[in-house]
C-alpha cells in the first residue's frame, strides 16, 4: 500500500488513515513516499498506484516495462510459481533424470556384457563403474570373485576382492580402509544372498 507523509507535522502515513488525519491536522497536505510527488487537498485520493522499487532506485538504468501498471497484479502475473513450487518441480525433474540415466545404464551393461554376473544372482562387477560405497563396491567384489572361483582360502578371498577395488580406475578409498570394510561386507553379501556358505567344509 501507498505511504504519505504530511508536509506539516511530518507524520507518515498509509493511505487508510488520511482522512482521520485531515480532521486532527487542519494545514495539512501530503506527499507521496514513492514518487514524491505532492496531493492538496483531498487528490490522494486519486493516487492509486506508484512507481516500483526498481524504478525508484536505478533511475534512468531502469529497464523495465515503461507503462504504469497497479503492481499487485502485475506482480502476480509476472510470478506464475511460487518458490516451493518451483523447487517441487525441479525435484521431480532431477528424480526423472536419475531413473533414465539409471535404466540407460543398466541397458548399456547389459548390451556390451562388460559386467559379469556372479553364478549365484549377485551384483554385476563393471570395470568401468564402481559404487561409491567402498562397502557396496566390496559386496560387488565379493559376489563376482566367488562366482568364479571354487578353492581358495579366505585369505586369497580377501587379498584379490580388496584388490579388485583398490585397482579400480574409480575408487577413492584407501587400501587399509578397503581391508578394514572387508568383513562387513562380506556379511552383507551373505545377508543379500550374494554368497552362500557351504556346509561340510
Amino acid at each position: 500500500m501507498v505511504s504519505f507523509v504530511c508536509n506539516y507535522c511530518q507524520e507518515t502515513l498509509k493511505k487508510a488513515k488520511l482522512d482521520m488525519h485531515t480532521q486532527r491536522c487542519r494545514n495539512a497536505s501530503f506527499s507521496c513516499i514513492d514518487c514524491s510527488k505532492d496531493f492538496a487537498g483531498t487528490s490522494y485520493r486519486q493516487h492509486t498506484s506508484c512507481i516500483t522499487e526498481a524504478e525508484k532506485y536505478e533511475g534512468k538504468l531502469y529497464k523495465g516495462n515503461n507503462k504504469k501498471s497497479n503492481s499487485n497484479k502485475a506482480n502476480k502475473q509476472i510470478i506464475a510459481k511460487s518458490t516451493v513450487d518451483q523447487l517441487k518441480a525441479k525435484v521431480e525433474e532431477l528424480k526423472t533424470e536419475n531413473k533414465e540415466k539409471k535404466r540407460s545404464r543398466e541397458d548399456d551393461s547389459e548390451k556390451s556384457g562388460d559386467g559379469k554376473k556372479a553364478k549365484n544372482g549377485g551384483d554385476a562387477w563393471d570395470k568401468t563403474k564402481l559404487p561409491s560405497d567402498t562397502v557396496d563396491a566390496l559386496v560387488c567384489a565379493i559376489a563376482a570373485h566367488v562366482g568364479e572361483t571354487v578353492d581358495e582360502t579366505f585369505d586369497d578371498m580377501k587379498k584379490q576382492c580388496v584388490r579388485m577395488v583398490t585397482c579400480h580406475p574409480e575408487n577413492k578409498a584407501s587400501k587399509s580402509d578397503v581391508k578394514d570394510k572387508f568383513k562387513k561386507a562380506l556379511v552383507l553379501a551373505l545377508q543379500q544372498g550374494k554368497v552362500k556358505l557351504v556346509k561340510g567344509i
